[in-house]
């Protein structure tokens, strides 16, 4: 069995494309700002939320209905968080506590045109190293550069967008920078690390084999 799952991790690793568009949903009150969207597949969206509004996602029929049950799916909580979407649909997402307002959207996700497996936003401001080795057990090093001084994070995130990890967060001056990632309470499969850094961001894919 153990075999077995490490093969479809693999699988995964080489066929899950992941490109370096980030966009952001905001709120304007009780709207979310853009409350509709079309982005490519593995896509991140960073929703940018106030405190008192959450995105948890729920079938068509709940959203027409302003209803507030989660299908089972992404669920950002209060002040925002990352999601990456990894299916070609459309997902449908409302705010919990005022659905009843509208306060609701949609993600429309298309299937990739480019397979280019370069994850770059700005490679002349942040530049974030495939990780080696990969996959990995019981650690790896995760290299990257910054060109201007600043405040930089670096964490991981499991394919539906949950932040499981904090490797980094805090001001660094320009320069290259190693850090050996060893995790010890992840399960085996795919993550995503991902570098930000005076506004720009990085992000790559990463497989554990426990």
């Amino acid at each position: 069995m153990k075999i077995y799952s490490g093969l479809i991790i693999l699988y995964l690793f080489f066929h899950l494309p992941l490109t370096g568009t980030t966009h952001t949903i905001t709120n304007s009150g009780f709207n979310f700002i853009p409350n509709a969207i079309t982005i490519n597949l593995g896509d991140t969206i960073n929703f940018s939320l106030k405190s008192m509004h959450n995105a948890v996602e729920v079938s068509q029929a709940t959203w027409n209905s302003n209803g507030t049950t989660s299908n089972g799916g992404f669920q950002v909580p209060f002040g925002g968080g990352i999601v990456v979407l990894t299916e070609v649909k459309t997902y449908y997402y409302v705010c919990v506590p005022h659905a009843g307002f509208g306060m609701k959207g949609t993600i429309t996700v298309t299937s990739l045109t480019d397979m280019n497996e370069s994850i770059e936003t700005s490679p002349k401001q942040i530049i974030l190293h495939q990780n080696y080795p990969n996959p990995f057990n019981p650690s790896t090093t995760i290299s990257f550069a910054v060109a201007r001084s600043g405040h930089t994070s670096l964490k991981v995130f499991n394919i539906t967008g949950q932040e499981v990890d904090n490797l980094l967060e805090k001001f660094l001056t320009a320069g290259n920078y190693t850090i050996t990632y060893n995790p010890q309470t992840l399960s085996s499969g795919m993550y995503i690390y991902v570098l930000q850094s005076n506004g720009y961001t990085q992000r790559r894919k990463m497989v554990i084999i426990q």
